[in-house]
């Protein structure tokens, strides 16, 4: 419970982080939409990739998916250097990454919101984001030149939104964590009082 809780929290902050920093990357980067969605692309890839494998050895002990976030983390490690190399090349191919990026965040959200709906306060606000981050990566995978047309600041604005709410709902399930923890340790306590006071007796 506590390993499945902390897995949730450490991955919607990577995300929240991700989300953050390609934000203000779209609003402050002149230059080409295409160029720069795809240089933007490379660097949120490249992130990715090293909160990954940094998480496949920091949970090592207790995470069974280690070798998948390791290997995962090295191909978007590849994956995000080539982008920002050559991002002109693979114009269409980087609306693909973020179209399936947002549909499987959105999935995500979606998911820690109805599994949590009963321990984590306003979890509609979570469901509600991951709909609409689901829906905007469809649209996305079904219309890829829909992007394009799109400025670089609304991009930023809403990416940088995401990111905001994700880091929210990340520091909410760490504090259910140490909630969780806490009421363990008293039971356990109260457990072994209960025990010592029947050996009195």
């Amino acid at each position: 419970m506590e390993t499945t809780l902390r897995n949730k929290w450490f991955l919607l902050m990577i995300n929240g982080i991700i989300a953050l920093i390609a934000g203000f990357v779209f609003v402050l980067v002149p230059g080409d939409i295409l160029q720069t969605i795809g240089f933007v692309a490379g660097i949120v890839i490249l992130l990715s990739g090293l909160f990954l494998v940094f998480g496949a050895f920091s949970h090592a002990k207790e995470n069974r998916n280690m070798l998948f976030w390791l290997i995962e983390g090295l191909i978007n490690l590849t994956l995000g250097i080539v982008l920002m190399i050559n991002p002109e090349w693979l114009a269409q191919f980087i609306m693909i990454i973020i179209g399936l990026w947002a549909m499987i965040l959105g999935l995500y959200q979606l998911y820690i919101g109805i599994a949590q709906s009963k321990n984590i306060a306003r979890n509609k606000v979570l469901i509600i984001n991951g709909v609409i981050t689901t829906i905007i990566g469809v649209l996305i995978l079904a219309k890829p030149e829909l992007v394009a047309q799109l400025t670089l600041q609304i991009l930023g604005i809403v990416s940088i939104l995401l990111g905001l709410i994700m880091l929210y709902f990340s520091y909410l399930i760490k504090k259910y964590e140490k909630q969780i923890i806490s009421a363990t340790e008293k039971i356990k306590e109260e457990g072994l009082e209960t025990e010592n006071a029947e050996i009195v007796e």
